[in-house]
């Protein structure tokens, strides 16, 4: 088992990193499997590894579910789409592992955002916005009104980052 702190925390980003590329590689190339198969040996990898395996399961429960769920919503009311071949619901099947994948950092790396609800509010309004705003500029998404998107995707990921900061030491005893 691998004791450094920091190297740990390389991998896990690393590991976050290459599931975000093969997801968004995948996407402008049609090759869908790349981002699905990626995510899945990420988070097998991850699961083999780790020892709070149940708070893992919750991080994917009260964050990633919800946030597959807001992003379709938003597909659907075309503020933010994908057009995928490969859909479940309204999004690319594999976004379903870069939710998963994200629950990964919640779970292991942002621990230092704990009860820091004004920074993880602020990380949370920025960040969030940039990381879909990426998908905008690749050409993999779209959105019908970009600023009352940007609006709502950092209203969201800033009250999602509260609950985060609020929750994440109860979680993590």
């Amino acid at each position: 088992m691998i004791k450094n702190k920091f190297f740990i925390f390389f991998l896990i980003l690393t590991g976050f990193q290459i599931t975000w590329v093969a997801c968004v590689i995948g996407e402008i190339y049609d090759q869908y499997l790349y981002g699905i198969i990626s995510g899945l040996i990420y988070l097998a990898i991850y699961f083999l590894f780790i020892e709070k395996r149940t708070n893992l399961l919750y991080i994917f429960i009260i964050f990633s579910i919800p946030g597959y769920l807001f992003d379709s919503y938003m597909a659907y009311t075309k503020y933010y789409y994908i057009n995928s071949d490969l859909i479940f619901g309204y999004l690319p099947v594999w976004l379903i592992f870069l939710w998963l994948a994200f629950g990964t950092l919640l779970h292991s790396v942002f621990t230092f955002l704990k009860n820091k609800v004004l920074l993880s509010c602020i990380l949370g309004i920025l960040v969030g916005p940039l990381t879909y705003y990426s998908g905008i500029i690749l050409n993999i998404a779209y959105t019908k009104n970009l600023n009352l998107y940007l609006l709502f995707i950092g209203s969201f990921w800033g009250i999602l980052m509260i609950f985060y900061s609020l929750i994440i030491g109860k979680l993590n005893k």
